[in-house]
């Protein structure tokens, strides 16, 4: 009795499969040069790396800027002028200590 369904069914099965095989394409809603335009906006969203770092430079910029400024107007350690640094012989004294091992 199932095997006497079964063959029914596979029957039914293969009529709705020759249907769907006779059946032409609904290709109404496909508009022209569809790939085309599909394939030029993904080759446009993929950027090389770069291009991410050139819009990114002014950002890296100013923060450059910006640590620079800071670093020469808000430093305590360092004085004001820069020759009386170099004048007071400090560089040479550490050089000497780090020659000579002491």
């Amino acid at each position: 009795m199932n095997d006497h369904r079964r063959d029914r069914g596979d029957v039914e099965l293969d009529r709705l499969f020759a249907l769907a095989r006779q059946a032409s394409p609904d290709i109404s809603g496909v508009e022209r040069n569809f790939e085309t335009r599909v394939m030029a906006r993904i080759r446009e969203r993929r950027e090389p790396w770069y291009a991410l770092a050139w819009r990114l430079a002014p950002v890296f910029l100013t923060l450059t800027l910006l640590l620079a400024g800071w670093s020469l107007f808000y430093s305590p350690v360092h004085p004001a002028d820069p020759v009386t640094t170099l004048a007071s012989g400090t560089q040479e004294i550490a050089l000497v200590d780090y020659l000579t091992g002491e």
